[in-house]
């Protein structure tokens, strides 16, 4: 069963896992994945580019179409009522009018991981299924940073979700409520596997 490790493992509520969390070193990341801490991987310098050209796509469309929303990186998103997870997407649309000195955000419209190598398959189903979960998402991409490649599962108009593979550089990424806001090889930008610059 997808993600049964996780409920094998010694559950934290939200009280615990922030008071384990706020004693280890501050380098280091940890997120709240079906109730069992997890640490995850130090971002490359390929992660952040990756990243911050979907966030960077993402706010120039949203200027345009959904002034009301917002692209941030490393937001906490915590739906109110759920002790199991508290996890930090790479990319989270968001309202605007969210309060900057909150700590957790409690609704998000789309949501992004830029995948990397030690990611296990049971943490990332477990963390599809919490976005899915939460009512006003729209979307949720998964995106490689070993080579040009993306998932991305689309809500459909009744709850049901529709799963989208993404391999061609010029593959168009359009999102729902968003619309389109680049090519696939976009998000690769200053990155070795820039797809669109000739190297010099």
């Amino acid at each position: 069963m997808p993600g049964d490790f996780l409920r094998r493992t010694p559950q934290l509520t939200m009280e615990q896992f922030h008071a384990f969390r706020d004693e280890r070193p501050k380098e280091e990341k940890w997120e709240l994945i079906d109730g069992v801490p997890m640490m995850m991987p130090p971002p490359t310098l390929m992660h952040q580019r990756i990243s911050r050209n979907l966030e960077t796509l993402l706010n120039a469309r949203l200027g345009e179409v959904k002034p009301e929303w917002q692209a941030d990186r490393e937001v906490g998103v915590w739906l109110k009522g759920d002790e199991k997870y508290n996890p930090e997407p790479d990319v989270t649309v968001i309202d605007t009018a969210f309060v900057v000195g909150q700590v957790y955000v409690q609704r998000f419209y789309f949501v992004a991981e830029v995948l990397s190598e030690g990611d296990k398959k049971a943490v990332l189903e477990a963390k599809l299924r919490y976005y899915q979960d939460h009512e006003h998402n729209r979307c949720v991409l998964f995106v490689r940073q070993d080579r040009i490649g993306a998932v991305q599962h689309n809500r459909k108009a009744r709850g049901s979700w529709r799963r989208r593979q993404l391999t061609r550089a010029g593959a168009p990424l359009t999102f729902p409520d968003i619309g389109p806001i680049g090519r696939l090889g976009d998000l690769y930008k200053f990155t070795p596997l820039d797809p669109f610059t000739a190297p010099t």
